[in-house]
C-alpha cells in the first residue's frame, strides 16, 4: 500500500512539473510575442509620424505653388492689359499716319496743278512749307509707330513666355531653365535633396534627369519642394547599370536631358 502510494505521490508531482513547464513555456512565448508587437508598434509609430511631416510639408508646398500660380496669373493679367492698351496706341498712331500720307498726297497734287511759278509764288511757298511739316509729322509718326510695333512685340513675348512659366507649373512640369545638383543623399529612406527649389524652376511632383558627363543616369520623382531646396526619390527602373547618383550631380528636366 505504502509502494501504490509512493508511486501516485511520484506521477502526481512529475505531472505537475510538466505542467509548470509548459506554462513557463507559453508564458516566455506570450513575453516574446508582447515584445514583438511592441517594436512592431514603435516603429509603425515612426513611420506614422514620419508620414505626417511630409504631409504637411507637402500642404505647405501645395500653398507656396499656388501662390505663386496666382502671382503669375496676376502678371499675366496685367501683360494682357498692357498688350491691349499698345495694340490700341498702334492703331491710333497708324490712323494718324494713313491721314497724314493722304494729306500729303493731295498737297502734292495741288502743287502740281498749279499754274504760273512768278504769279502763285507765294501760294507755292506756303503749300510747300506745309508738305515739309507733313512729311516731318509722317517722319515722326513712321518712328512712332515702329516703337510702338517693337514695344507690342517685346510684350507678346514676355506674354508667351509668362504662359508657358504658368503651363508648365500647372501640368507640374519643372521650368526648362532649371538647373541644379543634388546635395545630399539619404540611402537608408531612399530620397535625396536638390539644392534648388522653386526660386530655380523645380516644381513638386514632376520628373527630373540625373546628368553626369552629359549623360542621363537616372530620373527622380519630385516629391517636396520649397522656395530653396528639394527632395526627391530615385526612380530605379531608369538608373542606368551599374551606376549610382551621387552628390554633385547635375539635375535637369526630363524634356530638357531627352532620351
Amino acid at each position: 500500500m505504502a509502494n501504490t502510494f509512493g508511486i501516485l505521490t511520484a506521477l502526481v508531482l512529475a505531472f505537475s512539473a510538466f505542467v509548470a513547464f509548459k506554462n513557463k513555456e507559453e508564458y516566455t512565448q506570450q513575453i516574446n510575442a508582447t515584445e514583438n508587437e511592441s517594436v512592431k508598434r514603435d516603429r509603425n509609430q515612426k513611420k506614422f509620424e514620419t508620414l505626417l511631416a511630409e504631409t504637411n510639408e507637402l500642404e505647405s508646398d501645395k500653398d507656396a505653388a499656388n501662390k505663386s500660380r496666382d502671382e503669375f496669373a496676376v502678371k499675366l493679367e496685367a501683360q494682357e492689359q498692357t498688350n491691349s492698351e499698345a495694340a490700341k496706341e498702334s492703331e491710333e498712331a497708324k490712323s494718324a499716319l494713313d491721314e497724314t500720307t493722304e494729306r500729303l498726297a493731295e498737297k502734292k497734287k495741288e502743287l502740281e496743278e498749279l499754274g504760273e511759278v512768278r504769279e502763285l509764288g507765294p501760294k507755292i511757298e506756303r503749300i510747300t512749307i506745309s508738305i515739309q511739316e507733313l512729311e516731318d509729322k509722317l517722319a515722326i509718326l513712321n518712328t512712332q509707330n515702329s516703337r510702338l510695333r517693337g514695344e507690342k512685340t517685346n510684350s507678346s513675348a514676355r506674354l508667351d513666355a509668362i504662359k508657358k512659366k504658368l503651363s508648365d507649373i500647372s501640368s507640374g512640369r519643372s521650368l526648362p531653365s532649371m538647373k541644379t545638383r543634388i546635395s545630399a543623399i539619404s540611402r537608408t529612406l531612399g530620397f535625396v535633396t536638390l539644392g534648388g527649389g522653386m526660386n530655380s524652376g523645380v516644381i513638386g511632383g514632376s520628373k527630373v534627369a540625373v546628368m553626369r558627363g552629359g549623360e542621363k543616369i537616372a530620373e527622380l520623382n519630385v516629391t517636396a519642394v520649397s522656395l530653396n531646396t528639394a527632395t526627391a526619390d530615385v526612380i530605379q527602373s531608369t538608373l542606368k547599370k551599374g551606376e549610382k547618383v551621387s552628390v554633385g550631380d547635375t539635375v535637369v528636366p526630363v524634356e530638357v536631358a531627352g532620351n
